[in-house]
C-alpha cells in the first residue's frame, strides 16, 4: 500500500521531475481539447525547473504539439506519445517501423468502430485513442475491441486509462523513456520522482523506483507507486510547500 505523500523527503539538489500531464499538470475534463493548466501551476512549475536546474520533464501520452499548446508559454520539455515523441531538446531512440506500420493498419479498423460507435477516435503519433467518457456505456466494447486489435499485432499494445482505451506501439512508454532520460545530463546523478494519476504512469513508477526514485500516484486505485496524493489538489499543496522550502 502506498504510503503518504507527506511521508516522501526530497532535495530539489538531488532530485528530478517526471511529470504525467492530464489529471496531474491539470485536471481531467470531458472534452481533452479543453483541458487548461492554472496559472499557479504554471509558476511552480517555472520555479521548480529554476531550482532543479532543468530536471524537469512532462511524460504524457498527448502528442508532442497538443501537449505544448496546454503548456505553453512556459518552455518545458516534453516527451508525447507515452514516449515515443522526444523534442527537440532530446535525440530520443529510433523508432520501430514494424510496429508504426501495424499502428497504420490498426487506425482504419478503428475508424470504423469509432464511427459506428459513436466514439471520439483520436489519431496520435505512437497510438490510436478510442474516448468513451461522453458515452460510458460503450466502454466495454471499446476496452474489447482495442483489445482484439492488439492481439492479433504483436507489435502493439492495449493501455486502458481514465474513459479511453489505446492501442500503442508496445516497445515504448513512460518508463523507457525515464529510464533514457536519467542518461541526460539534466538528470545526471539525480533520484528520480515520477508523478501520475492514471494506469499509463505505472510504467513510469516502476521505472523510476527500479533506479532508486520514488512513484507517486494521484488519486485512488491499485498501484504500484511507493506514495500517493488523495487529490490533484492535494498534490498542487504538497509540491507548493515542497518548493517555498526549496527556496
Amino acid at each position: 500500500m502506498p504510503s503518504d505523500l507527506e511521508n516522501l523527503e526530497i532535495e530539489l539538489s538531488s532530485h528530478g521531475f517526471f511529470f504525467d500531464l492530464d489529471g496531474t499538470l491539470a485536471p481531467i475534463t470531458d472534452d481533452p481539447s479543453a483541458v487548461t493548466i492554472s496559472e499557479g501551476m504554471r509558476q511552480s512549475l517555472s520555479t521548480l525547473i529554476n531550482l532543479t536546474n532543468g530536471a524537469v520533464v512532462v511524460l504524457t501520452g498527448r502528442g508532442l504539439n497538443d501537449a505544448a499548446k496546454i503548456l505553453g508559454p512556459l518552455d518545458l520539455p516534453v516527451v508525447g506519445s507515452h514516449g515515443l515523441e522526444y523534442d527537440h531538446r532530446f535525440d530520443g531512440p529510433d523508432g520501430d517501423p514494424k510496429s508504426s506500420g501495424q499502428l497504420r493498419q490498426a487506425l482504419s479498423f478503428l475508424e470504423t468502430f469509432a464511427a459506428e460507435a459513436r466514439l471520439k477516435l483520436e489519431h496520435k503519433p505512437g497510438s490510436i485513442a478510442i474516448h468513451y467518457r461522453h458515452a460510458p456505456e460503450q466502454g466495454e466494447i471499446a476496452r474489447q475491441t482495442v483489445e482484439n486489435v492488439a492481439n492479433q499485432m504483436p507489435g502493439l499494445r492495449a493501455i486502458h486509462g481514465k474513459m479511453v482505451s489505446e492501442i500503442a506501439i508496445a516497445s515504448v512508454n513512460k518508463g523507457t523513456a525515464l529510464a533514457y532520460l536519467m542518461h541526460r545530463p539534466e538528470f545526471a546523478d539525480r533520484i528520480p520522482i515520477m508523478i501520475g494519476d492514471d494506469v499509463t504512469d505505472e510504467d513510469g513508477f516502476e521505472a523510476a523506483q527500479r533506479l532508486g526514485g520514488s512513484g507517486i500516484k494521484i488519486g485512488a486505485g491499485p498501484t504500484q507507486a511507493m506514495y500517493r496524493a488523495q487529490t490533484i489538489g492535494s498534490f498542487h499543496q504538497w509540491l507548493t510547500h515542497l518548493l517555498a522550502k526549496g527556496k
